[in-house]
C-alpha cells in the first residue's frame, strides 16, 4: 500500500470524528444561543412610542425647573443660616451645604430642561417622575428656609415628607427603566442624588429636633443612622444600582463624620459608624451592577443565570 493510499484511508477514518465534533459545536452554540436570553431582573425599558403631547406635559416641565430654580434660590440665600441649624444637631452636614445643595438644584433645572425635549415631553417615565419630584424639591426648598430660621419642628415635618416623596420617585423610575445612558443620566441621577441627600438632611432636622447635639447622644444617633443605611442600602441596591443615589447619601455621610471628628461635637466611634455606613451603600450599589454585569456575561456563554 503506497502512502498516498494510507493517507486518504486516515482522511476517510478521521471524516465521523470530524463530523461528531462539528455537530458537537453546532449544539453548544445553539444552546448557548437559546440561553444568551434571559429574564432581567428589574423592570424592561418601554419602547413603546411616547403617548400624543398633552397641555399638561409642557406644565410639568416648567414646575420641575421652577421647583429647582426655588430650591437653588434658597440655597444660596440661606447658606449661612443652614450652617446654624447644623451646628444644633449631632449630625452636622454644613461642610457641604454651600456646594451640594446648589449642585442638586442646577441638576433637577438640567433635568427639567431635558424634560421638555421632543423625545422626553410626553413619555411615561417623565409623566410618572414629575408627580413626585416636583413636590419633594418644592418642599426641600421650603424644610431649608424654615431650617435656616431655627424653625426645627416645622422644617423637620416638610423635610420629611420631601425625602419620602423623593424616595418613591426612585422607586417608580425602577419600575420605568430608562430607555437610554442619557435618560439615566439626566432624569434619573437628579432626583436619585435628590433622595440620598435628603435622607442624610432630614435625619440632621430630626437629631435637632430631639436635642441630640452632643456626644452623650451618640449611641442613639448611631443605631438610628445604621437603621436608616439599611434602607439607604437596599435602595441603592435596586435595578442595575443605584449610584447617584449613593453617592447622595453617602457624600453627606462622610461630610457629617469629617466635620464632627474635626469639631469634636460626635465621638469618634460614631464617626467611623457613618463612614462604613456610606461605604455600605455604595459598595451595594456598585455589588448590584456587578451582579448583573456578570448575569450578563454569563448568559452570553450560555451558563445559568441565578438571582
Amino acid at each position: 500500500m503506497t502512502d498516498k493510499d494510507e493517507g486518504k484511508m486516515a482522511e476517510h477514518q478521521s471524516t465521523p470524528q470530524l463530523d461528531s465534533l462539528v455537530a458537537s459545536a453546532r449544539s453548544a452554540m445553539a444552546a448557548a444561543g437559546e440561553q444568551s436570553t434571559f429574564e432581567l431582573p428589574y423592570a424592561a425599558p418601554d419602547h413603546r412610542p411616547n403617548p400624543a403631547v398633552e397641555p399638561f406635559d409642557k406644565v410639568r416641565g416648567y414646575l420641575l425647573g421652577a421647583s429647582g430654580l426655588l430650591l437653588l434660590l434658597t440655597t444660596l440665600a440661606s447658606s449661612s443660616g443652614l450652617h446654624g441649624r447644623a451646628q444644633a444637631s449631632l449630625l452636622d452636614t454644613s461642610l457641604v451645604h454651600s456646594v451640594l445643595w446648589p449642585a442638586i438644584a442646577i441638576a433637577l433645572i438640567l433635568g427639567a430642561a431635558f424634560s421638555l425635549r421632543r423625545d422626553q415631553l410626553s413619555a411615561r417615565r417623565q409623566r410618572i417622575i414629575s408627580i413626585y419630584a416636583i413636590p419633594a424639591t418644592a418642599l426641600m426648598a421650603c424644610a431649608i428656609t424654615l431650617a435656616s430660621g431655627f424653625l426645627a419642628i416645622s422644617a423637620t415635618i416638610l423635610a420629611t415628607i420631601a425625602s419620602l416623596l423623593s424616595l418613591y420617585g426612585v422607586l417608580q423610575l425602577n419600575r420605568n427603566t430608562a430607555r437610554t445612558r442619557l435618560e439615566r443620566w439626566a432624569t434619573d441621577a437628579p432626583i436619585s442624588f435628590l433622595a440620598g441627600s435628603s435622607l442624610v438632611y432630614t435625619l440632621q432636622l430630626w437629631f435637632a429636633a430631639a436635642g441630640w447635639n452632643d456626644g452623650g447622644h451618640g449611641i442613639h444617633a448611631a443605631l438610628v443612622t445604621a437603621g436608616v443605611a439599611v434602607l439607604a442600602a437596599a435602595v441603592a441596591h435596586s435595578e442595575r444600582g443605584r449610584h447617584a443615589f449613593a453617592s447622595g447619601f453617602g457624600i453627606c455621610m462622610i461630610a457629617a463624620a469629617i466635620q464632627g471628628w474635626l469639631n469634636g461635637s460626635a465621638p469618634l466611634w460614631v464617626c467611623a459608624i457613618w463612614i462604613f455606613m456610606a461605604l455600605l451603600v455604595f459598595l451595594m450599589a456598585e455589588n448590584r451592577r456587578f451582579q448583573i454585569s456578570h448575569a450578563e456575561h454569563r448568559a452570553q456563554r450560555g451558563k445559568p443565570i441565578e438571582f
